[in-house]
């Protein structure tokens, strides 16, 4: 199976890396993605605090990462020093990968960030990364994060138990993580009624709806302004059928 680097640019970059140096970085903070108040984490095992959370839209095996901390020199002690990292193939259920520490960055626009670190993620589409300590800024993030990982081709066979089996209702949420509102979308080929609810993690429900998808399809906007922020869970019943997905509100 082929190797691949999953670029994560925190934010689209100002400056173009020289070409024999293409690890440097810039020494601007806004060149980098910073968080300076802390909210409800994704995993709810988890305390409230800075973190960040990647979709990487499909299931790869990755063994090893790559950081650059922040590297504005005015602003070095924003960097985070020891994070723990969460990852899930569905954003509802998380296993830990362990916790690491990071080396502050120089502050010069030679900064290559740190060596490659192993780690061990079986497979996973979701990665959580989330700040346990800084260098004593009041704000918190990196610059730059890089996956080295196999992708994990899914095969599906209706007949055979031990196989990942094809989910027939498929479901959007866009914005996901969302603030004012969000849209789901529902595809799928059952002619059954489609009965959604979302409920905070102590099992509360907060919204219910019970859908006819049209033609295959539908669509629902949902206005969250009164929602706590936080990570909810959205489940959906059609038929003998359950599908769970997780939804966040910062």
């Amino acid at each position: 199976m082929k190797k691949i680097i999953l670029f994560i640019n925190i934010v689209f970059c100002l400056e173009l890396n020289a070409q024999c140096f293409p690890d440097r970085h810039s020494t601007n903070w806004f060149d980098a993605w910073v968080s300076c108040q802390e909210k409800e984490n994704p995993n709810p095992v988890n305390k409230p605090g800075h973190w960040i959370l990647f979709d990487l839209t499909n299931q790869y095996e990755i063994d090893k990462i790559k950081f650059w901390n922040i590297n504005d020199p005015d602003r070095l002690n924003w960097g985070m020093k020891d994070v723990l990292i969460d990852y899930s193939v569905d954003s509802i259920l998380w296993s830990n990968a362990g916790t690491f520490s990071l080396q502050k960055a120089d502050g010069t626009n030679r900064y290559e960030g740190m060596d490659w670190t192993d780690v061990v993620i079986p497979k996973a589409r979701y990665v959580l990364i989330s700040g346990l300590t800084n260098y004593g800024g009041s704000c918190a993030g990196f610059a730059e994060i890089r996956f080295s990982a196999e992708k994990i081709n899914m095969v599906t066979d209706n007949n055979n138990p031990d196989l990942p089996i094809a989910n027939e209702l498929d479901i959007k949420i866009e914005p996901n993580p969302f603030s004012l509102a969000t849209r789901l979308e529902f595809k799928g080929n059952s002619n059954e009624p489609l009965e959604i609810q979302i409920s905070d993690w102590f099992g509360r429900p907060i919204y219910s709806e019970q859908l006819t998808l049209n033609k295959s399809y539908q669509s629902i906007r949902i206005h969250t302004q009164q929602w706590i922020a936080g990570a909810y869970l959205l489940t959906c019943k059609q038929g003998n059928q359950i599908t769970r997905k997780q939804l966040i509100k910062i």
